[in-house]
């Protein structure tokens, strides 16, 4: 015995909640400074990764809402110190250069195994919402596990 519920009011409204592809969402464990992140409901409401600290809002394109950040940890790291930690660097393009979304290798499903990029020390960042979220990251949207994920 159950409540049934209609499928459509399932479903968040991503078509005005987000003006990038619906693409599926990437799920990035860490990203890197420089780059910026959508903590509102507008495009242009942007902050830089750096910028954001614990208790601060990351708008969530799936559920058009804010979620807070629960815990964030940051780390300088290198290309093999990612890949020691099982995790591959994917570059992203920003207004000012590139930054870098630190992917589990086992997420990543290629038939050849790419060159990874090379870059000196980088600070990552590593954050902890209240609950999953589709973060929009330079444009792309971006999967964030929570706490209780």
């Amino acid at each position: 015995m159950g409540i049934l519920i209609p499928q459509s009011s399932l479903s968040a409204p991503l078509a005005s909640a987000m003006p990038v592809s619906a693409a599926p969402a990437v799920e990035a464990t860490m990203l890197s400074q420089g780059l910026r992140l959508r903590v509102g409901p507008l495009p242009g409401d942007l902050c830089a990764v750096e910028d954001i600290s614990i208790g601060d809002p990351i708008w969530d394109l799936a559920t058009s809402r804010l979620i807070d950040v629960d815990g964030m940890a940051c780390a300088t790291l290198v290309p093999h110190l990612l890949d020691d930690m099982g995790l591959r660097a994917m570059p992203v393009e920003t207004a000012v250069g590139h930054g870098y979304l630190a992917l589990a290798s086992a997420r990543i499903v290629t038939p050849v195994q790419r060159p990874q990029p090379a870059f000196g020390p980088t600070v990552f960042f590593r954050f902890w919402p209240e609950s999953r979220l589709v973060a929009e990251v330079e444009g792309r949207p971006v999967l964030l596990r929570g706490t209780h994920a």
